[in-house]
C-alpha cells in the first residue's frame, strides 16, 4: 500500500468545504449582509452549509476509491 504525505486534492477539499460551511453560517447569524432581505440570506446561507457537506462527503467517498484501486494494484 502506497501512502501519500502530501495529498493536496484532499486537503483542498476539505478546506473549500469548510470555508464553505463557515461563510454558510456567518450568513444564517446575519452579521454580514444585514441589508440582503432575511428569507435570502437564509436560504444562501442553508445552501452554502448543504453544498460544503456534499464536499466533504464527495472528498471522503472519492479518497477512499483511490484507496482501494491503489490496494487491487
Amino acid at each position: 500500500m502506497k501512502t501519500k504525505i502530501f495529498d493536496i486534492p484532499v486537503y483542498l477539499g476539505y478546506v473549500v468545504a469548510t470555508i464553505t460551511i463557515l461563510f454558510g453560517i456567518v450568513l444564517l447569524t446575519g452579521f454580514v449582509f444585514q441589508y440582503v432581505p432575511a428569507k435570502l440570506r437564509i436560504t444562501f446561507g442553508v445552501v452554502l452549509i448543504l453544498w460544503g457537506i456534499y464536499r466533504i462527503v464527495y472528498t471522503r467517498m472519492r479518497k477512499r476509491m483511490q484507496e482501494t484501486e491503489e490496494d487491487g494494484e
